[in-house]
């Protein structure tokens, strides 16, 4: 056994874990970030083919065990609605990504998540209860940035975050709602032959750091109060809108 697994018992291999740790305290925490670290992290170790389903892979695992909890808290016409509109905004950003340079696209993008973070420092608050219309406008901009930069996060944190709901109603619609877009995205990505044993493998190796991450992320919540969740939450937003271009 040891010997099936020593090509894979590398410096590298420990740097994924220790940032795959990382990324679950993120995740078992907000609810969301994880990406962030392991998106521009796992492209430097692994080629892209490699990285970008493991990436997907244990974002599957990082929110699996958030689940259970999550789903009692969610809305599930809300989820049904983000879902649905993201689709066709991962295409538009696909389609854009192909007409507008990548630098370009994920600066404005990230622009765009920096002036909506302002506002929402400076108190400007959404008016009204949640809506179709506006999670249709959340679900269809998050597709876009997921597809065109990697930080499909922020718009359906901050659509939230500008309402009155609490903090722990936004976490559990932000973990359910992207567990449902990676598992789609993983089944795209079997289909295409891009899940190989070694990402089989290399998940089945940092699976054990996510869970122990997603742990103390969730245990940091449970004792953190709204105003520190929100705090953290625009910090993480504030570093993937200011990553995302130099990704």
């Amino acid at each position: 056994m040891l010997e099936l697994l020593s090509p894979f018992l590398s410096a590298g291999t420990a740097t994924a874990i220790a940032l795959v740790a990382f990324a679950g305290v993120l995740r078992g925490f907000s609810g969301f970030g994880s990406a962030m670290v392991l998106a521009p992290a796992l492209a430097a170790l692994y080629p892209v083919t490699v990285a970008v389903p493991l990436i997907i892979l244990l974002e599957v695992a990082l929110s699996f065990q958030l689940l259970t909890a999550a789903a009692r808290q969610v809305v599930w016409r809300e989820i049904a609605i983000l879902s649905v509109a993201a689709m066709p905004g991962l295409f538009v950003g696909a389609w854009l990504l192909e007409r507008i340079p990548e630098q370009t696209l994920r600066l404005g993008i990230s622009l765009a998540i920096l002036i909506f973070l302002l506002l929402l420092l400076a108190n400007v608050r959404r008016q009204g209860p949640v809506s179709p219309m506006g999670l249709a406008a959340t679900g269809t901009l998050s597709g876009i940035a997921n597809s065109a930069s990697g930080v499909g996060g922020p718009p359906v944190v901050l659509y939230y975050l500008a309402g009155d709901g609490t903090t722990a109603a936004v976490r559990a619609t932000v973990i359910v709602y992207f567990f449902a877009i990676d598992v789609a995205s993983t089944g795209i990505y079997t289909a295409r032959g891009l899940v190989t044993g070694q990402v089989l493998v290399l998940t089945a190796l940092c699976v054990p750091a996510a869970v122990a991450g997603v742990w103390l992320g969730t245990r940091l919540f449970d004792q953190a109060s709204e105003q520190t969740y929100r705090r953290v939450a625009y910090a993480i937003i504030a570093a993937a809108a200011l990553i995302a271009p130099f990704a």
